[in-house]
């Protein structure tokens, strides 16, 4: 499922905009020419190291160019996921951004990404499968990128209360606007890790973005220069990131199994057949809200006295409805049925794949019938060791799991006159992996038909789909990216509990 691929390449976004360099007594105003820092790194999740991390820094002329790469293997249910995130930027001694580029490898998938910032106005060209989407949004005032960020650091020194705020520009969380980053130097502390004591003074980042905080901690030596970095994944640790040299840092992976470290423990079973299921969310942390899930024709959520919420998910139903809502005709669709980076309806495979797909049916729900029906059978390696691919990617690998299911269905919907958008959340699983009676995350498609948002899942081939998801949020995919997707659910990984209150069936309620 998508969300442990997008949950950990938000974090390793975090990593990489925030951290990573020596300062071995840097001139911030007047850097060396040529490279001046040279940095390996080892990654650890769960116990056992999965990757390494390499970043440096060089100088030429006035520019000063930053490349930060970090590779992580990891394990889920048996299928091997390789994650590789570089980035690479070019800005001035003052530290203001002029170009960027960056790659995401995510196991059989490459997405590229370049921009150029010039007049107030930053750039962006989207790169895939030799297709490119290039979009312009205001430069937000005042963000830095890698080397603004870290000549900022020693401009304030590390002096032990020290605090200062920076705004991060980081294209793989967000394109059009920069994220507050808060810093507060603290003291000197020590750590073990593998037999040793290491020794650093902390330094705190908290990020804060549309669903709250997110912490990253720093400890640097005498000289500024990285020791040790942990970012919290709830439910899973922390990503840790340990100073090594190169040698230390290329060896001895280890992948550990997350999937099922994520899953959410159900306290009974539900039917199939059930047609209303009624459930109640509850989080382990008073300071986690878990009140903002979408209503839809599917779904009504009602937070309870107790800060608990209340949903009720019901089967979907494809019988034309007699009223038309007053406001249906205010409603503005155009997002759902334009094209984007993850659905492009100018490729001409799709294109041509959803004219197959719909055999040439107008009737709206046998439509979304015959395209849930098409995916489900088209993508036929259902494995779960690809990235987030996009619908040309689906459209010609024919492999994926929830994910590319969701988004391949939600093209085709597009292409056929259907608007669509993608669910994310959870979905109770009999059996799996070993367990049995479990919530897992998911992803599934949403068509819009009469009036109304209807879910279809080609993933898990139901189209008239029983109440066993909860969603947690919905997205066009407009302008959105793995960690943009995960938002939503981050905080909330290993930090809430589900209980089955009602399971109700033609036959009655239990």
């Amino acid at each position: 499922m998508i969300f442990l691929r997008s949950f950990l390449f938000l974090h390793i976004c975090v990593l990489l905009s925030a951290s990573g360099y020596a300062a071995d007594s840097i001139d911030p105003v007047n850097p060396p020419k040529g490279r001046f820092t040279d940095e390996w790194a080892e990654v650890y999740m769960s116990g056992g190291k999965v990757g390494y991390s390499h970043s440096t820094m060089a100088r030429e002329g006035d520019l000063i160019h930053t490349e930060l790469t970090m590779k992580i293997d990891l394990g889920r249910v048996g299928q091997p996921v390789s994650i590789g995130v570089s980035q690479k930027t070019t800005e001035t001694l003052q530290g203001a951004p002029v170009t960027f580029e960056s790659a995401q490898d995510l196991s059989v998938m490459t997405m590229g990404m370049k921009g150029r910032v010039k007049d107030g106005k930053v750039t962006i060209v989207q790169s895939q499968y030799g297709m490119d989407q290039e979009q312009t949004f205001d430069f937000p005032k005042g963000a830095l990128m890698s080397w603004g960020l870290f000549r900022e650091s020693l401009l304030k020194g590390f002096e032990p209360g020290t605090k200062y705020t920076q705004r991060v520009y980081e294209p793989g969380i967000r394109l059009d606007d920069a994220i507050t980053a808060n810093t507060t130097v603290g003291d000197i502390e020590t750590f073990d890790k593998k037999g040793k004591t290491y020794r650093g003074r902390r330094v705190s980042v908290v990020m804060q973005s549309p669903v709250g905080e997110m912490e990253m901690v720093s400890w640097i030596d005498d000289n500024g220069s990285p020791v040790r970095a942990q970012v919290p994944m709830p439910g899973l640790g922390n990503l840790e990131i340990l100073a090594s040299d190169q040698e230390t840092a290329l060896s001895d992976f280890v992948p550990p199994e997350l999937f099922l470290a994520t899953t959410i423990k159900a306290n009974r079973s539900i039917d199939r057949k059930a047609t209303r299921v009624k459930y109640r969310i509850r989080s382990r942390d008073k300071d986690i809200a878990i009140g903002d899930l979408p209503d839809y024709a599917g779904q009504s959520a009602t937070v309870q006295p107790d800060g608990s919420v209340e949903v009720i998910v019901r089967r979907a139903s494809h019988e034309m409805s007699r009223a038309k809502p007053e406001d249906a005709d205010k409603i503005d669709l155009s997002e759902y049925l334009t094209g984007n980076l993850m659905i492009n309806i100018d490729d001409p495979e799709l294109q041509s794949l959803s004219k197959r797909a719909s055999k040439g049916e107008n009737e709206p729900f046998a439509l979304g019938d015959n395209l849930r029906r098409f995916v489900t059978d088209y993508v036929e390696n259902k494995n779960l060791n690809i990235g987030f691919a996009t619908a040309s990617e689906v459209c010609r690998n024919r492999e994926g799991d929830c994910s590319e299911h969701g988004v391949l269905l939600a093209a085709l919907g597009r292409l056929c006159g259907l608007p669509s958008r993608v669910a994310v959340g959870v979905v109770y699983m009999a059996a799996y992996g070993g367990q049995s009676n479990v919530f897992g995350y998911h992803m599934w498609t949403q068509f819009y038909i009469d009036h109304r948002w209807i879910d279809f899942d080609a993933a898990l081939r139901e189209t008239e789909c029983s109440p066993i998801r909860i969603a947690f949020a919905t997205s066009s995919l407009k302008n959105t990216g793995m960690a943009d997707l995960s938002l939503p659910l981050i905080n909330k990984i290993g930090a809430i509990d589900i209980e089955i209150l009602e399971v109700e069936t033609n036959s009655g309620t239990r």
